[in-house]
């Protein structure tokens, strides 16, 4: 078309466009460490499967497969952007490959690919004017980038259309269908006017393009250009682990400044794409609390702009070595609070680490240990603890458990069972983990006696390690006391070391969660972590233990975000179910990944709800429209709040709360 045009166009464009990214680039620089290099197959498995695949979004309807085909037609349609560039020089360019059969192909599934593109498009627009989700920010910029994406189309469209009126010989005439069918708008026109016409839509295309590519760092469509970059360079380790802390050498604990983050932290920020899927069953957000995972991220986005000339700065001290210097200019720097003033503080402790946020992410955000660094500053450089936590964090430095009973009475809930002890009997082929909940709360222990039962009567080998069990830190960690975790977690791992202990069962999905996935972190190795659902399905297909017919008993389950969401057990549960003769499962609205939270984790076992309406009860309400008798659960803290929910709605006379080895001892006796 113009060579010298099209030259000095990219190069503006670009030098643009490099410029800003490299400030990004060291804004990124300005945070902590964080290596995400390894484990090459694991995350070029995560690029195919999340990025490109678009997995997450496939399992959503309706918005969901909406933004699947305005991706995939983007993508297939830049291989028509390259070409286009390259025509820009030469008249007749085409990509290698591209020249013979197989581009008038493409120029088939190039056009197909754009109508459904626009279509997607036509339907995003009347869904952000005229539907309004809940969940959207419904700003100009969302309408914005939508009809230029539509733009993008329609001039390539019609470019191709006013070329084939001028050359109906063209071979892709006829190919490119969606053009073809537009060549009439055409018809009827001069050569001149049709040429003009072509030279138009041709440089419209090109000059859209380069301002798009060039206004995407400046909103949250950034994440066009991030989200396969931060897909790969996702956290590998289980959404249900938290990243341990080094004490030793540091002076700071985690975040209280968003230099504190790391870079693939600030990375999250830029990426976040707005679209409110993390709020859509955020049990906080749904039940009046002030935290709302999209703002989080986005607050700290919106902060990270602010002081956008001040990170360029630090970044570049910190890449050249200058770590001093970066300091200084950390400290000296003025910007309001992170935790009070860009995030609300009474949000930062909302949070139950159900995990549903990072689990819906398209881009895969990772909100919990955003908002538990926030914590952990909090509890351990400015020792703000709600009044509440304090007794739960006093009861873990002294008596290890969270209900601060005395640690000497761990052993009272076994009274005259024959429960074996680690210490008598020397080894076993499993340790029962108890948990503080099924060592001190009066209704978890008939669960552990239930449990123990089962145990007994299919004769499995097994031992409690009794006074000598402490608590898993699972509390202290979630609320952001690391040192108290710590404090807990070498303690108890040296006990499963002397006792050779191979394989550790237990009714806390808690727990099994820090257990199996953080205790490796401090020296557990080689132990095999298994919940009691996953235990008691497999007694029962062994036959060893073998449920007799009774009542019909319909039933309801609540999956626990800890076993399920985080862990992925979801079948064994209802399998323990399942294998009672009648007993009927009806499963409520949101269940499985989709389950909604008790309310009782992230440490919110232990805090007192005085903002909006209760977890719990937002859950009871669904389980009781269930019509079932009983709603079932796997986890010491979801019985614990169901059942308080049951009470407090006045449904004691209709409905009960029991965990599956309780259902399971029944028909077995």
């Amino acid at each position: 078309m113009n060579a010298i045009a099209m030259s000095v166009l990219l190069f503006c464009s670009f030098s643009m466009f490099t410029g800003t990214m490299a400030d990004r680039l060291w804004v990124l620089r300005a945070g902590a460490p964080d290596n995400r290099r390894g484990n090459f197959a694991a995350r070029l498995r995560s690029l195919l499967v999340l990025g490109f695949g678009q997995q997450r979004l496939l399992l959503e309807r309706g918005a969901g497969l909406m933004h699947v085909a305005i991706f995939v037609g983007f993508i297939v349609v830049f291989t028509r952007t390259c070409t286009l560039v390259g025509r820009g020089f030469d008249a007749n360019f085409h990509l290698p490959l591209l020249g013979g059969g197989l581009g008038l192909a493409y120029a088939a599934v190039k056009d197909t690919f754009e109508a459904v593109v626009l279509l997607a498009l036509g339907w995003g627009i009347w869904r952000r004017l005229v539907i309004r989700p809940r969940r959207l920010h419904l700003n100009a910029e969302g309408v914005l980038i939508l009809v230029w994406i539509a733009s993008l189309m329609v001039t390539d469209v019609l470019a191709d259309a006013a070329l084939f009126t001028l050359d109906p010989a063209n071979p892709e005439s006829g190919y490119a269908w969606l053009s073809t069918a537009c060549a009439g708008l055409f018809a009827g026109g001069t050569a001149a006017s049709t040429t003009a016409w072509l030279h138009f839509w041709f440089w419209s295309h090109i000059l859209l393009l380069m301002a798009f590519l060039n206004f995407l760092p400046f909103g949250k469509h950034f994440h066009v250009l991030t989200s396969l970059p931060a897909v790969y360079l996702r956290r590998l380790t289980p959404s249900g682990a938290l990243e341990k802390i080094e004490f030793e050498g540091r002076e700071t604990f985690g975040v209280g400044r968003l230099e504190d983050f790391s870079w693939r932290r600030i990375l999250d920020m830029y990426t976040c794409t707005e679209c409110g899927r993390c709020n859509d069953m955020c049990p906080a957000d749904l039940t009046g609390k002030p935290l709302h995972p999209r703002e989080i991220i986005i607050n700290e986005r919106d902060h990270a702009r602010a002081m956008e000339a001040h990170l360029v700065n630090v970044g570049k001290l910190k890449a050249q070595g200058r770590q001093a210097e970066a300091a200084a200019a950390i400290e000296a720097f003025g910007r309001p609070a992170l935790i009070g003033q860009v995030n609300d503080e009474e949000a930062i402790w909302a949070c139950t680490t159900c995990g549903w946020c990072a689990s819906s992410c398209p881009v895969l955000i990772d909100h919990i240990p955003n908002i538990v660094d926030q914590r952990r500053h909090l509890v351990m450089m400015e020792a703000k603890v709600p009044a509440a936590l304090q007794n739960a964090l006093r009861g873990l430095e002294n008596n290890s458990n969270p209900w601060n009973v005395s640690s000497a009475a761990r052993e009272d809930w076994i009274g005259d069972l024959p429960v074996p002890r680690m210490r008598d009997k020397g080894s076993a082929a499993y340790l029962l983990f108890v948990g503080c909940a099924g060592s001190f709360d009066s209704r978890n222990q008939d669960v552990m006696r239930a449990l123990v039962k089962l145990l007994d009567r299919a004769g499995v080998d097994y031992a409690v390690l009794g006074n000598e069990e402490g608590c898993c830190g699972d509390p202290a960690r979630r609320v952001g006391h690391e040192y108290l975790f710590q404090m807990q977690a070498p303690i108890n791992i040296e006990t499963f070391k002397r006792y050779n202990v191979r394989k550790v069962v237990t009714a806390c999905p808690h727990c099994f969660n820090s257990i199996a996935n953080e205790y490796p972190d401090f020296g557990l190795e080689g132990v095999e972590v298994i919940h009691h659902s996953q235990l008691l399905t497999e007694l029962v297909n062994e036959g060893r233990l073998k449920p007799k017919a009774g009542a019909d008993l319909n039933v309801t389950y609540h999956d626990s975000c800890y076993l399920g969401r985080h862990n992925g057990q979801y079948d064994a549960p209802r399998a323990v179910l399942g294998a009672v003769p009648g007993l009927s499962l009806t499963e409520m609205p949101r269940n499985r990944r989709e389950g909604f939270c008790c309310g009782a984790g992230g440490g919110r076992m232990f805090m007192e709800e005085h903002l909006g309406t209760r977890i719990n009860h937002n859950r009871i309400e669904e389980a009781a429209a269930t019509g079932a008798a009983e709603v079932c659960s796997a986890c010491p803290f979801c019985l614990t709040m169901l059942g308080d929910a049951i009470k407090e709605t006045d449904r004691s006379d209709s409905l009960r709360a029991r965990d599956i080895a309780e259902v399971l001892l029944e028909r077995i006796d």
